[in-house]
């Protein structure tokens, strides 16, 4: 995929189960349409996750929910660069801006059987880019907004 090429990368050549390449396309669909309401559906019960400025995950639906509708309401320019297989899920490398500063990283996202999301883990690098975003995150989050 060029890198210039905004749209979703393909998940047609994919070896993961059906059930898994349908949950892979309906996050897709979600983070391209900001759809946050219907995430709670895509989420396995007892789903973590696991971001790039704390070590413990967050749990539970209603928190992830919260936490990536602020981040992505702060990610400029984001777009999936490369997709890589793992058994039980995918690798999604993506690029973005926080204000001044680009960065890159990888959404570590793995399935259940039934195509929900269990685990969802996201490095970011640089460690600046990190900071941008977990400060302007923590502030919104507690403004409530």
């Amino acid at each position: 995929m060029h890198p210039n090429d905004k749209s979703a990368p393909s998940t047609q050549a994919s070896q993961l189960p059906p059930a898994i390449q349908s949950g892979l396309a309906e996050w897709h669909r979600i983070v391209a349409n900001r759809d946050w309401d219907q995430l709670a559906d895509l989420l396995a019960d007892g789903a973590v996750y696991r971001n790039p400025a704390a070590f413990e995950p967050s749990r539970g639906k209603g928190t992830i929910i919260a936490i990536l509708r602020t981040v992505f309401g702060i990610l400029e320019d984001f777009e999936y660069l490369r997709e890589f297989d793992s058994e039980s899920g995918k690798v999604l490398e993506f690029s973005a801006r926080v204000g001044d500063s680009n960065l890159m990283g990888a959404d570590f996202i793995e399935f259940d059987q039934a195509g929900k999301i269990s685990d969802l883990m996201v490095m970011i690098r640089p460690a600046s880019a990190v900071l941008a975003l977990t400060d302007e995150a923590t502030k919104r989050m507690s403004a409530g907004s």
